[in-house]
C-alpha cells in the first residue's frame, strides 16, 4: 500500500462542537483532492450534519447510538462491524473526546488491521491536580491511546506536552485547519464604537463558563451601553438566562442558538470574549484575529502565546475575577484595531488546503 486512499473518521454524532467541524472540514477537504472517505458515526443526529458535502459517505451504527455514560464503549463493537466490512486504510479519530471509542475499536481483530491516527484536541493534563492524581490521570490516557499507531498535536506547545505524557508513541504537529484558503482581509475598527458588541460563541456547557462572561459582562460601566451576544446551544441555557435576570442585564444579552457560521457576527463584533476553564487549540480565536476581531480570553489553553504572537491581537486574563475580565475589556475596546499583518500572520498558518495536505502526507507515508 502506497498510498492511503480510504480514510474513514470516527465521529459520535455531528454535535456542532469545534472537534466535529473540523473533522468534516477536513473529510470534504479530502474528497475534493481525490480520497474516498467515510464517516462512521453513532448517529447521523446533529446540526453538523448538514455542513458534510456529498462526496463523503456517512454509514451510522446499527442501532443507533446516542450519547450516554456508555455509549462510547458500546461504540467500539458497533463501528468495528462497518470498519471491517470498510476497510478502510486509515482511522481518524478527531479529539481526546473520542479516545474512549478508539481504545475499544482498535483492540479488536481485523482481518486487515487499517492505521489508527488521533488528533489531540484538548490539553492532556488538567491543572489543579495533585501529583499522584496527575500519575493515574497520565496513566489511563496512556492506556486509552495505546492502540494509536500516530498522535497528531496542533501546536508545539501541546506536541512538547504530548511528547511528555506519551514518551514511546509516534507523535506529530499539524496546525488546524480553521480557516478556508479564501478567507477575506479582515475588516478594521476604529477604536470604541457606541454600544459596543462583545461576541462568544461555545456550547452552553460547564467547560465554557459563560457565567463568569456574563458575570464580568455586568461589571462593565452602563455608561459603555455594551451589548453581549452569545452564540450557541447546550444544557445550561435557562441557568444561563436566570443569571442575566439577577445580575440586571438580560436586557443587553442576546443568546440566539446555534448558527452555522459565526462569520457575519465576527464581522460585527468590536470584541471577542472567551472564558473557557480550558481548551486545547481554541478555533474560535483564530477566527476572530483572522476577521480583525480583538480578544479578552481567560488563561484557557497552552497555546494561547502561540495564537497570541502579538500583543495587539488581544488579552490573556490570568485572573477568573469577572472584574478582571471586565477591566481588560475596557482596556482592550479602547484601543485601535490589531495590525492586518499580525492578524495575517496567525491567519496563514490555519489554512485549510495545507493542514489537509499535511494530513493526507502524514497518511501515505505511515501506509507505505
Amino acid at each position: 500500500m502506497s498510498t492511503a486512499y480510504h480514510i474513514a473518521i470516527i465521529l459520535h454524532d455531528f454535535s456542532t462542537g469545534g472537534s466535529e467541524r473540523i473533522a468534516i472540514r477536513l473529510a470534504n477537504r479530502w474528497a475534493e483532492m481525490g480520497r474516498r472517505v467515510t464517516i462512521v458515526c453513532g448517529t447521523q443526529k446533529g446540526a453538523a450534519r448538514a455542513l458534510v458535502a456529498p462526496g463523503v459517505t456517512v454509514r451510522p451504527c446499527s442501532p443507533e447510538t446516542l450519547r450516554s455514560p456508555w455509549s462510547r464503549i458500546q461504540l467500539g463493537w458497533r463501528m468495528a462491524r462497518i470498519i471491517r466490512t470498510e476497510a478502510p486504510d486509515i482511522v481518524f479519530s478527531p479529539g481526546n473526546f473520542h479516545l474512549i471509542i478508539l481504545a475499544f475499536l482498535g483492540r479488536l481483530h481485523f482481518a486487515r488491521r487499517p492505521i489508527f491516527v488521533s488528533k489531540l484536541s484538548n490539553p492532556i493534563r488538567r491543572t489543579g491536580l495533585r501529583h499522584h492524581m496527575r500519575a493515574i490521570a497520565d496513566a489511563a490516557i496512556r492506556l486509552a491511546a495505546a492502540p494509536a499507531d500516530v498522535l497528531v498535536a496542533m501546536s508545539p506547545s501541546l506536541l512538547a506536552e504530548a511528547r511528555s505524557v506519551f514518551p514511546r508513541h509516534a507523535i506529530t504537529e499539524i496546525a488546524e485547519p480553521i480557516l478556508e484558503d479564501d478567507m477575506a482581509a479582515p475588516h478594521s475598527r476604529a477604536g470604541l464604537r457606541p454600544e459596543p458588541l462583545i461576541l462568544c460563541a461555545a456550547r452552553l456547557a460547564p467547560q465554557k463558563d459563560l457565567f463568569t462572561a456574563i458575570r464580568a459582562f455586568a461589571e462593565l460601566p452602563p455608561a459603555l451601553k455594551a451589548r453581549l451576544l452569545i452564540l450557541g446551544e447546550g444544557p445550561l441555557r435557562a441557568r444561563l438566562e436566570r443569571e442575566a435576570q439577577r445580575l440586571g442585564v438580560a436586557a443587553r444579552v442576546e443568546m440566539p442558538g446555534h448558527v452555522p457560521d459565526i462569520a457575519p457576527y465576527l464581522a460585527r463584533a468590536d470584541l471577542y470574549l472567551m472564558s473557557s476553564h480550558y481548551e486545547g487549540y481554541p478555533a474560535v480565536l483564530v477566527e476572530a484575529i483572522a476577521a480583525g476581531v480583538p480578544i479578552v480570553t481567560t488563561d484557557c489553553s497552552l497555546a494561547l502565546p502561540e495564537i497570541f504572537s502579538s500583543p495587539e491581537l488581544g488579552a490573556i486574563v490570568r485572573q477568573r475575577q469577572p472584574e478582571a475580565i471586565a477591566a481588560a475589556i475596557v482596556a482592550r475596546l479602547r484601543r485601535s484595531s490589531p495590525s492586518p499583518i499580525a492578524a495575517r500572520t496567525i491567519a496563514d498558518r490555519h489554512k485549510l488546503g495545507a493542514s489537509a495536505a499535511d494530513y493526507l502526507a502524514l497518511f501515505d507515508r505511515i501506509a507505505r
